[in-house]
């Protein structure tokens, strides 16, 4: 681990001025001093282990999953370490309820799956297995092994003065050997950051930690484990994921870890855009956009994940724009509305879309009598969606929603919207298109009569899709009263019947069915295979 000279939390870069964190409740006051100290060991040091017992944390137990106890227990049962780790336990002490579980062990993926019924081994370069209780998945992974800066390879690659001995690919990126380990201890030294590498012990109540995650947690500070520039070079996406943490928890980033953000942001072009576009639903999708727009125009950083020319971005106007849409989107998150990733493309992409409209129009307007403006529309979203996929490869479902909400906007904009109510009307994406001309009115004043007019259509179109999910929802419940009732007396008249033969009581109802099929689509929703 890199070493500092001293222990300097003012020294940590606040990106963001407005930012604020929550003080952590959970651990007793007079720890500080004990934090303070195991931090400035793990400076000197690298890595320093703490631990708290049960008596001196008040963790809220009661929210851990049923099922990440479950996994943990009988994974001790078979002789194997087992603890909660990652965004669970940095959650739970942030006093809030966590999404997601992850257990961490010293038994292997094919173990694992040995002993669970219901375990899926997913993974190329390092395994992890994921199982599935409904909707519900639990994370579990192999405790990684091997040195987090130190690698022997034939090749080692020199920087500013300082050799790094590990192998880079042609794109500056590190390579190292994924290798499973035994310890705990190596497994923290792999992690990301300090705050994701504390360890809780469900049976014994004891909180473990390697690198002062405990006091980062305490001061709101994103702290990196290890040398910074090594840790982006194996991962660069883990900028994304500082930049994510900020936003979301509104802590600081030290020092130490954004320096090495400038140098080595080149990298990120070389993550693959698929996972580039996974990443960005979990920065702008989640309920923190507006902070992380914020953090990302800080960093320098936005532009390296959306195709918007400088001048736009730049101007005050776009900005503008951005963080009132960002703004709604969020409040759209807190209400427990879904938030689309082609609606936020649209979003952000629309300034860019746009100016190369009246870039177009005009010249054209110069050198042609008549404009196919059907045409040059479809051209353009083709153009700047094509420039974007090259760095966050969406599903092509979502670059057709993109190209149609565009291609709405001049509809709602119509100096004769009567003559067009019918056909935009018509569109499934009416009104995700009227939110984007909504958000956009807000900034063009010319707009607002064309809101005030499309606005009972909205209201209408609205009402009609509430009455369709409740006619549905009673249809469904009816289904699956009659279903019940169907079972029951098969029941009955099977009870007395032999039921050796496996496929004899095979009769799947409707409601089985469906209850099959969301099963399969919470699995496919949990694997990122849905659009």
């Amino acid at each position: 681990m890199a070493r500092e000279s001293k222990l300097d939390i003012r020294g940590a870069a606040l990106l963001v001025r407005d930012l604020r964190y929550t003080k952590i409740s959970t651990l007793l006051p007079d720890l500080d001093d004990l934090l303070k100290k195991n931090k400035a060991l793990v400076v000197k040091h690298g890595q320093q282990k703490l631990v708290l017992s049960a008596e001196q944390h008040r963790l809220p137990t009661n929210k851990i999953s049923k099922y990440a106890i479950k996994v943990i227990k009988r994974l001790k049962q078979a002789g194997y370490e087992a603890y909660l780790v990652g965004g669970g336990v940095r959650d739970l002490l942030l006093g809030k309820t966590p999404k997601d579980f992850d257990v961490s062990t010293n038994a292997t993926p094919e173990q694992i799956r040995r002993l669970f019924n219901n375990a899926r081994i997913i993974g190329r370069r390092f395994k992890i297995v994921h199982i599935v209780y409904n909707s519900d998945i639990i994370e579990v992974t192999t405790f990684r092994g091997g040195n987090s800066s130190v690698l022997h390879v034939e090749n080692a690659i020199p920087r500013m003065g300082k050799r790094y001995e590990v192998q880079a690919n042609p794109d500056g990126m590190l390579v190292r050997d994924n290798s499973y380990g035994t310890r705990i201890e190596d497994d923290a030294m792999r992690r990301d950051f300090t705050i994701n590498a504390i360890y809780l012990d469900i049976q014994t109540g004891e909180l473990i930690d390697f690198h002062g995650g405990l006091y980062d947690l305490s001061h709101g500070i994103i702290d990196i484990i290890g040398d910074p520039e090594t840790r982006y070079r194996e991962d660069p996406v883990r900028i994304l994921r500082a930049a994510r943490f900020s936003a979301k928890l509104g802590f600081k980033i030290s020092k130490r870890t954004v320096d090495m953000i400038a140098p080595c942001a080149d990298l990120l072009s070389a993550v693959p855009s698929a996972r580039m576009y996974d990443e960005v639903n979990k920065l702008f999708l989640t309920g923190h956009a507006k902070a992380t727009f914020k953090v990302l125009l800080a960093l320098n950083l936005f532009n390296r994940l959306f195709e918007i020319s400088p001048m736009l971005i730049n101007s005050s106007m776009c900005r503008e724009f951005l963080s009132y849409a960002f703004e709604s989107t969020d409040q759209r998150f807190s209400e427990n509305k879904c938030n689309k990733p082609h609606f936020l493309y649209a979003i952000i992409l629309w300034n860019e879309f746009i100016w190369n409209f009246y870039m177009m129009r005009d010249d054209l307007m110069l050198s042609a009598n008549n404009i196919d403006y059907k045409d040059m529309i479809s051209y353009l979203a083709s153009k700047v969606v094509i420039q974007q996929y090259q760095i966050t490869a969406m599903p092509e479902q979502i670059i057709r929603s993109i190209a149609l909400l565009w291609r709405l906007q001049f509809l709602l904009e119509s100096k004769d919207p009567q003559k067009y109510v019918k056909e935009t009307t018509s569109y499934h994406a009416f009104r995700a298109a009227f939110d984007l001309f909504k958000l956009r009115a807000h900034f063009d004043p010319n707009l607002k009569s064309r809101v005030e007019f499309w606005q009972p259509y909205y209201d209408q179109c609205k009402a009609d899709a509430e009455r369709r999910r409740q006619t549905i929802e009673t249809g469904s419940e009816r289904r699956n009263n009659n279903d019940n009732k169907s079972r029951r007396s098969r029941k009955g008249k099977n009870s007395g019947r032999d039921s050796g033969n496996g496929n004899s009581n095979f009769n799947e109802s409707a409601a089985d069915r469906q209850n099959r099929i969301n099963k399969a689509r919470d699995w496919r929703k949990a694997m990122n295979l849905e659009p």
